[in-house]
């Protein structure tokens, strides 16, 4: 059963047909577990090896910046790709998130052989193809999830998803962050973390190469560029407004407080976890929102997530030095105001994706979230205005999401797209029978 809401498929459990199959949801967790792993080391220390390298706050912001923005910006090219190519007779997908966690794990290594102080532009490169691989894996992921995700099972597998994203990232913060306080953080002390990121890809890796996806299209679901058109429509304009206003300063902000926690006199280790602090709220929001939903409602969660957002932001500038317990509780709350938004506009860009185009349109939902990279060197550079002033920019930042909750209305009118009207009708209520080994 694709659609309907609350049922067998619903929180309550139910019918299998109405759930993801288990080796998929396995699958699609360590994926986003993958994903938390470079989330942790390139949040939180990646500034950081770049300054114990030699280079300055504005150039290692442009060096993240530039590394991360171009491939997440344009990762919406992938999911064409995987739409329109069965590579290799493997699938649409699995093929891709494959050569994607390969090139993450080749690229790591190679991090961990430059010294960005010496080469820079050799390590920018790198983290470039790093990150693309990630983008790559990540798209055509998030289009298999929806494949094969029935409709009413798709709150409780995007909290599954984000948790095991967030969950992995505050386990290998607060891990990263005391290796680091023993071997010191810079070239030729800390690449050995690069090379364990990498091998923590080879299980995802291993599992995208075995595990095979659905071979049934509904004509429905046929590629088509004219889905394309639901993103210019009310409803798809205002989401995208939504995932700016939240995840522009939600992004700024969280890339620099490892610089504003050093700043403050916090160690490594501190940073380490305060990060954990942050990773863990993250995993909670995530946990909580479809919990909530079904009391508060669709608008009653927009309107929660984003005064969550802004009230924990701006009460950072308050943080003052060697404050730990006010810095991570404060840590915490801002981490579940940005997980539990970030569950929120996955689930509601899953809905408004159109299904003749599911990875191409999903990904260009989730691409505006990305240009929060933007937010990051936004952040640094009104730092260096301000002459490394913080508590103006968590000010400014806390109020660039209020904006957003004129949205709250259409959004919470905005309704899944439905299959066409030439759709297969038995493709309705077909059992999962991708749930295979290949």
């Amino acid at each position: 059963m694709r659609g309907g809401g609350p049922g067998p498929g619903g929180p309550g459990g139910g019918s299998l047909r109405d759930r993801v199959g288990r080796r998929h949801l396995v699958l699609f967790a360590s994926v986003y577990a993958l994903q938390g792993v470079v989330f942790a080391y390139v949040v939180n220390f990646n500034l950081l090896y770049m300054k114990a390298a030699g280079l300055d706050e504005g150039t290692s912001n442009d060096v993240q910046t530039f590394a991360i923005i171009l491939p997440f910006a344009l990762k919406f090219l992938f999911g064409p790709l995987s739409d329109r190519v069965d590579l290799l007779g493997m699938g649409h997908r699995r093929p891709f998130i494959a050569l994607g966690i390969a090139l993450q794990c080749l690229g790591l290594v190679g991090l961990a052989m430059i010294d960005p102080g010496a080469h820079v532009l050799a390590f920018a490169s790198v983290a470039l193809v790093t990150v693309l691989g990630l983008a790559m894996y990540d798209t055509c992921c998030d289009g298999m999830v929806l494949d094969e995700t029935p409709e009413a099972d798709r709150p409780r597998v995007q909290s599954v998803l984000m948790v095991s994203r967030f969950l992995a990232a505050t386990v290998l913060t607060f891990a990263f962050g005391r290796i680091l306080e023993r071997t010191g953080i810079g070239p030729g002390r800390s690449e050995g973390l690069l090379i364990g990121c990498a091998l923590l890809g080879l299980p995802p890796l291993a599992m995208a190469l075995i595990l095979r996806e659905r071979r049934t299209v509904r004509t429905g679901d046929r590629f088509e560029w004219r889905a394309l058109s639901v993103l210019v429509r009310p409803g798809g304009l205002a989401l995208i407004a939504f995932g700016l206003l939240y995840a522009m300063p939600g992004w700024g902000v969280e890339t620099n407080l490892p610089l504003f926690y050093h700043a403050t006199g916090f160690d490594e280790s501190e940073v380490g976890a305060l990060g954990s602090a942050r990773l863990c709220g993250r995993a909670v929001g995530a946990v909580l929102l479809p919990l909530a939903t079904p009391m508060l409602g669709r608008r009653g969660v927009i309107v929660c997530g984003l005064v969550g957002l802004a009230g924990s932001t701006t009460a950072h500038a308050l943080v003052g030095a060697g404050d730990l317990a006010s810095a991570t509780a404060l840590g915490f709350l801002f981490g579940v105001a940005n997980g539990w938004n970030d569950v929120l506009f996955a689930t509601l860009a899953m809905g408004a994706s159109d299904p003749r185009l599911a990875a191409s349109t999903f990904a260009l939902f989730m691409a505006v979230t990305n240009l929060n990279i933007l937010g990051g060197s936004l952040f640094a550079r009104g730092l260096v205005a301000l002459g490394g002033s913080y508590p103006p920019l968590f000010l400014a930042a806390g109020l660039i999401s209020v904006p957003a909750l004129l949205l709250a209305g259409p959004l919470g009118r905005l309704a899944p797209r439905e299959l066409d009207s030439n759709s297969d009708p038995s493709a309705k209520d077909r059992p999962d029978d991708g749930d295979g080994m290949a």
